[in-house]
């Protein structure tokens, strides 16, 4: 039962009862008058008129009161209270009206790329402050229609409701809001990175059941937020079926470490001038269920999932506890790169974490090398230079990772406390083009200045060894010299 309905059940039994003992009140009192005192009986009955005035002027102001709580529940019971936006339980009731009415419509599911590190960075406070503006710019979009339907599905998550509108009159509003939720909102001092990835759906086209419309618009929301968010998907079928694979290799991850199916793989770094090792990069490795599951399947699904967080720990643990067997094996010294992902980084407890390992295992924290991706360094700027500052201080070598293919900027790199620089791969391997070698000589010309150390992943051939050697590139890593190695063989190959 409804607030509503509840609340005017109660109203109607508390009126019949308050009639009921005030007629009785009264007719007992002239009966009783009028057997001792005849001559009160007009007395009596003025008194008697007076009460029921009065007691109906105070009934009507009980009703009164009662009405005005019973419609601030109704309007808590389909209203968020946060953004004033319809609420979740409103959402799926004017669903269930327009799919009886069989309207067509789109419905775009919105959630923010990054929420949860704008309230770890800055505090669930502001967090609510950058929900209020996202959902006042959902409201004012000059796209939207009185009859269309705004509303806050959960936490970060929105959902509109466009009505009878063609595909073309859909890509206006989104690229209207894309454009105006990118750009940085200043809150209490702070400039806070804004992103979105919407996924829509369209019935009755994608579907004709309710109970599907919001989960596949949701799977094209995950699908435009792996193509690197600020972008919108329109759901078809296989993002189904991908998701469905997703969601086993979640269920898998749980208890992938307990199970002891995650190991590591090192793949060795190479001097350019001797070719001799310099370094590994320790790259995790999943065999799930006797079968061989690729990083570039399983990595997103931890991303998004947190338990990325979980398994980062892990290979940082795995390399310090390696760290001494392969030094001693190979008789030598070596540099250990560990990526690090962007939901580990934000992690409040990252550092302390970090440096726990260190202590715990007893290495120099100088023989790891921390690799960071540009997208880490461009957004929340100042706590990106502070916490490296920090690590870098520990005793920690910092890398940027796959430099080049994010929003580069010389002035952030100058702040930040960088060791190596890292070229991209996608470069190293269409170095025979006159521009791309172009731009990997600025790269290389570009550390040396700041003197930083560079290295080239992805080298797979001769001419890309020659050509980046003529360059003065420090190091290289790729198939020419090695794929990724088990430490069994790491060992035996360059013992």
């Amino acid at each position: 039962m409804t607030v509503k309905k509840t609340y005017r059940k109660i109203s109607f039994r508390i009126v019949i009862i308050y009639i009921i003992i005030s007629l009785f009140w009264i007719l007992l009192s002239d009966v009783l008058l009028f057997r001792f005192f005849p001559e009160s009986m007009f007395i009596s009955m003025m008194k008697g008129i007076i009460y029921i005035s009065l007691s109906a002027l105070l009934l009507l102001y009980l009703m009164k009161q009662s009405w005005s709580v019973q419609n601030d529940l109704i309007a808590k019971e389909y209203v968020d209270d946060l953004t004033g936006l319809q609420n979740r339980s409103s959402l799926q009731k004017n669903l269930t009206m327009i799919l009886q009415n069989e309207e067509r419509f789109h419905l775009l599911f919105i959630d923010f790329d990054r929420f949860k590190m704008i309230n770890d960075l800055y505090g669930h406070e502001i967090g609510d402050i950058v929900l209020k503006k996202v959902s006042d710019t959902l409201r004012d979009n000059s796209h939207i229609r009185f009859s269309d339907i705004i509303s806050r599905w959960v936490a970060d998550e929105f959902v509109v409701v466009l009505k009878n509108k063609s595909d073309h009159e859909v890509d206006l509003f989104v690229n209207s809001l894309l454009a105006e939720t990118s750009a940085p909102i200043h809150i209490a001092g702070n400039e806070i990175v804004n992103h979105i990835s919407i996924g829509s759906v369209h019935y009755p086209e994608d579907t004709t059941k309710s109970s599907e419309l919001l989960r596949f618009a949701e799977i094209a929301a995950e699908e435009a937020k792996k193509n690197g968010g600020l972008t919108h998907v329109r759901y078809r079928k296989e993002l189904s079926d991908k998701a469905n694979r997703e969601l086993y290799l979640e269920e898998g991850l749980k208890y992938a470490i307990e199970k002891q199916e995650l190991f590591l793989n090192f793949q060795p770094q190479i001097a350019t001038n001797t070719h001799q090792i310099i370094g590994v990069e320790t790259l995790i490795r999943w065999v799930h269920e006797e079968q061989f599951i690729s990083p570039g399947e399983f990595i997103p699904v931890a991303e998004k999932s947190g338990l990325i967080i979980e398994i980062g720990d892990l290979v940082l643990r795995e390399t310090c506890i390696n760290i001494p067997i392969i030094e001693e094996s190979l008789g030598k010294e070596l540099d250990f790169s560990v990526n690090v992902s962007a939901r580990q980084f934000y992690q409040k407890d990252y550092i302390a974490r970090t440096k726990q390992i260190i202590k715990e295992t007893n290495i120099d924290p100088a023989k790891i090398v921390l690799e960071i991706t540009e997208s880490i360094i461009m957004e929340y700027t100042d706590f990106v230079i502070e916490s490296l500052h920090e690590l870098r201080k520990f005793g920690f070598q910092i890398a940027i990772d796959d430099f080049g293919t994010g929003y580069s900027s010389f002035k952030y790199l100058e702040l930040l406390p960088v060791n190596i620089i890292k070229i991209d791969q996608s470069f190293t391997q269409s170095i025979e083009k006159i521009r791309t070698k172009a731009i990997v000589q600025s790269i290389i010309s570009l550390a040396h200045n700041l003197d930083m150390k560079i290295l080239a992943e992805g080298v797979e051939n001769l001419f890309q060894v020659a050509s980046l050697r003529e360059m003065d590139c420090h190091y290289l890593q790729g198939y020419y010299f090695s794929k990724p190695l088990t430490l069994d063989n790491l060992i035996k190959y360059y013992k």
